[in-house]
């Protein structure tokens, strides 16, 4: 395998696989140094550390080149410093024997740009297993990352700095090569300056064979006062072809240059030749291979020419007009290109603000979308303070930028400074792009509470050109980038969620939706999905905004927990309450709360706090789940109605679970006072019956249900649980059968959306409904959610008293100390068929004074207050 061909994954892919330099063509081989690089694979550190010019690279680079063509080539895989990504992968390859296939050397050039997670890890591994690796580290000055213990124990070996000096034989083999017509005297000149460097070598050679009078040359390089690379660096860069000074001198600001941003910045289409050719006769320049493609991948200036670079084209250097055209030029060609990372680049290194404004308009928005923040970062750092903190187009991008790094306090003060703005200080006409941003920095403000709802929407719905009527629903985004549309769209949604504008929401979510679907952008499409899944969620249709949710989860599963995560735990969480998961539904409580509260908005806060209340009682803690209902918290005091009204109806699910019924009557006047009449008569209903009165109660069920079409699922199945349970209290046989033939209706309103957390509203008020399910799962025509809905019921733990369950009685149906007289059990016959006292006298045919005593007496032995409590025990102890 050649040299940089750094083996496969089990799947066939190459993640190893990187750029490897190139050496020069007129290079020389160096016996000492060479003998050093070849004990690189038997010695787990090996150091080559000298200043810039020695040499170092390219004679890795070549013994690199010479092991991995030899015949049992050496897989070599080279990183540079700053790349600690790949520093990591690498050295993961390297020492995992489940990759055969992995490097066996890692080359780390420029090891002192190591960045302190890197330099952590290889310390760590030196301590710990010095001998799983086997490192090759280049760099001007030696890292401190080698552990005492790896030096102790010889698993470190240092290339003396004087090696790294060419032998006189060596120097003027490089002196030749380079200067093939030098005579003795040029030899000796350059020789006596350079010192055995490499690069005083090469320059010293180069500047001599392209003077006219070499006699004068010599002499110049002997008097010069200067630091000698510096001088000849000077006289090198006069002898260079102009195409290629002015290649060198449009590229020099990049880092790595690849040919296609060697040919935009320069203008030469021969630029990428030109590049080459100075990398092969090693002028400073080295050419860059990839494993799998044989021709060069980019290169890489060295420190000395590019330092010399980039003083002339300082902006008070001599070539800077230059160098701005040429960063101007590719701005504009990777704004065509939509190329944000690069545009913006370019941009910043003309100094041109104007140019940099135009940029940051149309593609801040998608940087941040995309994540790639530091470039914006870099950009605003890059303009002067006393602009940054007054330019209207800089704060707003500055405002987006902190929002997205979740910076709230901060991106809510530069918000405020930017809409504080008098009009008449923006510019005329204001871009689009830039009043989209300051709608959603207003539309974001409102959502918090911040500002006005109704300014912020109506400034968002303007810029969006919204019409949503009878006839259609359309927006105008002409001159408006469709990033940033999506965006306050979005953020419209959200807000639109929030105040109970489902319709508007749900338009707007869907057009966001349209659009990601077009755009591979995982941020985006993440949020949409989020946002939607929320929307479901609110309309009660948990479920479906579980697979919505769990679709944005597997878009990025490791991602930081952010705005977009919250609302996919929420409606998670609540899918799993209405399916009693509980483990799963107290997961995601949990999730959620691992979101930064910055970025918590209030309705996530309001339903967090909702889902949390209604796990605890589904879980047997109902006094917990009303206390932390009653502590408000981070709540808004002011909540949209829907969302007071959820808040009313899961303490009335509490109170009755408690058998607080006191407080259910309370809770139904405040439903009544809101305006919620259907959720006011359902409670209304429930304290009646569960006071005793319950064939009243379910009259008054009855004579809603009808009335709850178009409600809520929980008032709506709510009423139509406790209708059925109401008539198992009452305990008659008709009244049970009548519950029972309720059943297939219930399941069918409840298997859709699988609200089993309703249905367990059953057992609440009668702790025999869950009997009837499975009476009916066990029957000859069961419900297809029959079977599903019994196990989910019956795996409920309640740690509440249940209203009107008494203790077992000491007696079973054939044990004769049962108390109750035949005269008693006469009456309790009677009673089981219906009617009241007055009924009860006449078929017994004694005065209704006497049927209340008889009944007193039935009471106090069966330990109940009540005939529906009474018919109950004596049929659980085979009276009746």
């Amino acid at each position: 395998m050649a040299s940089g061909q750094h083996g496969h994954r089990g799947n066939g892919a190459r993640p190893y696989a990187s750029p490897t330099p190139r050496p020069p063509e007129l290079f020389v081989p160096r016996p000492r140094v060479d003998e050093f690089l070849d004990g690189v694979p038997v010695t787990p550190v090996n150091l080559v550390v000298a200043p810039a010019g020695s040499g170092k690279t390219a004679a890795a680079a070549a013994w690199s080149d010479r092991v991995g063509r030899g015949r049992r080539p050496l897989r070599v895989a080279w990183v540079r410093g700053d790349q600690t990504t790949a520093i990591g992968a690498q050295v993961e390859a390297m020492r995992c024997p489940e990759q055969p296939e992995g490097p066996v050397v890692v080359v780390i050039d420029d090891v002192h740009l190591l960045a302190p997670e890197s330099r952590e890890l290889l310390t760590a591994i030196l301590t710990a297993d010095p001998d799983s690796v086997r490192l090759l580290l280049i760099g001007r000055h030696e890292p401190d990352l080698v552990p005492i213990s790896a030096a102790l124990t010889g698993a470190v070996r240092a290339l003396p700095v004087d090696v790294l000096r060419f032998a006189e034989t060596e120097a003027v083999e490089l002196v030749r090569a380079h200067h093939p017509r030098a005579d003795a005297d040029d030899v000796a000149a350059v020789l006596e300056q350079a010192d055995g460097w490499a690069a005083a070598l090469v320059l010293g050679s180069r500047a001599l064979a392209g003077s006219s009078d070499t006699a004068d040359a010599r002499a110049a390089l002997a008097a010069t006062r200067q630091p000698v690379l510096d001088y000849l660096l000077h006289e090198l860069y006069e002898t260079l072809p102009p195409d290629l000074t002015r290649v060198l001198l449009t590229t020099c600001q990049q880092a790595h240059v690849s040919a296609d941003e060697a040919v935009l910045l320069s203008g030469l289409p021969e630029a990428a030749t030109l590049l080459d050719s100075a990398a092969a006769a090693g002028l400073l320049v080295t050419g860059y291979r990839d494993a799998a493609d044989p021709g060069t991948t980019g290169w890489r200036y060295h420190p000395l020419l590019r330092d010399l670079l980039r003083r002339r084209t300082a902006p008070t250097g001599p070539d800077w007009v230059t160098v701005v055209e040429a960063h101007r030029r590719a701005t504009e060609a990777y704004v065509d290109r939509r190329d944000a990372e690069r545009a913006i680049r370019h941009a910043a290194l003309t100094g041109d603000l104007d140019l940099q404004l135009r940029v940051l308009r149309s593609f801040a928005s998608e940087l941040i979308t995309q994540r790639r923040t530091e470039e914006l970062d870099a950009v605003l750092a890059g303009i002067p303070l006393e602009i940054r903190s007054r330019h209207p187009d800089l704060l707003v991008v500055q405002a987006m930028l902190l929002r997205a790094q979740g910076r709230i306090d901060a991106a809510k003060a530069t918000t405020d400074r930017v809409l504080a703005l008098d009009a008449r200080d923006l510019r005329e006409p204001v871009p689009r792009d830039t009043e989209a941003q300051l709608a959603l920095l207003e539309v974001w403000q409102a959502r918090y509470g911040w500002r006005e709802a109704g300014p912020a929407l109506a400034r968002a719905g303007r810029v969006l050109g919204c019409r949503h009527d009878a006839e259609v629903s359309a927006h105008d985004l002409v001159g408006l980038s469709p990033m940033s549309a999506a965006w306050l769209t979005l953020e419209m949604a959200y807000f639109e969620t929030w105040l109970g504008e489902f319709e508007l929401a749900a338009i707007h979510i869907q057009d966001v939706t349209m659009y990601a679907q077009q755009v591979e952008l995982p941020l985006l499409t993440r949020s949409t999905l989020a946002g939607r899944a929320m929307l479901e969620t609110v309309h009660g249709a948990y479920q479906s905004a579980r697979l919505t949710a769990e679709a944005a989860l597997l878009i990025d599963p490791e991602a930081v927990p952010d705005a977009a995560s919250a609302r996919i735990h929420l409606a998670r969480g609540w899918a799993f309450l209405q399916e009693l998961r509980l483990p799963e539904a107290e997961d995601a409580v949990r999730a959620f709360h691992s979101t930064p509260s910055g970025v918590m908005d209030p309705l996530m806060l309001s339903f967090g706090r909702l889902l949390r209340a209604c796990v605890l009682a589904a879980s047997g803690g109902a006094a917990e789940a009303r206390r932390l209902l009653d502590t408000r918290g981070d709540v808004p005091q002011r909540l949209p109605h829907y969302i007071g009204r959820l808040d009313r109806q899961a303490r009335m699910l509490i109170s009755v679970g408690m058998g607080d019924l006191a407080t259910v009557e309370e809770l139904g006047a405040q439903m009544r006072g809101a305006g919620d009449e259907s959720d006011a008569r359902l409670t209304e209903a429930l304290r009646i019956g569960l006071g005793g009165e319950e064939p009243r109660a379910v009259r008054l069920l009855s004579s809603m249900l009808p009335d709850t079409l178009g409600e809520p699922v929980a008032v709506s199945l709510g009423a139509a649980v406790a209708r059925a349970a109401m008539l198992q209290r009452v305990g008659t046989t008709g009244s049970v059968q009548a519950a029972r033939e309720l059943v297939p209706d219930l399941l069918s309103r409840a298997a859709p959306q699988r609200l089993l957390w309703i249905l367990a509203f059953g057992n609440l008020i009668s702790p025999g409904f869950g009997e009837m399910l499975a009476a009916n799962a066990a029957g000859p025509r069961p419900h297809p959610y029959a079977a599903e809905a019994t196990a989910g019921i019956g795996a409920l733990r309640r740690s509440y008293p249940e209203i009107g369950r008494h203790r077992d009685l000491p007696f079973g149906p054939d044990d004769a100390s049962a108390p109750l007289t035949p005269r008693e059990l006469e009456v309790l016959e009677q009673l089981a068929l219906g009617g009241g006292n007055a009924d009860l006298a006449r078929a017994l045919f004694v005065s209704e004074n006497t049927v209340k005593t008889h009944l007193a007496s039935i009471y106090r032995k069966l330990e109940v207050d009540r005939r529906v409590d009474a018919l109950r025990v004596a049929r659980a102890h085979g009276l009746l």
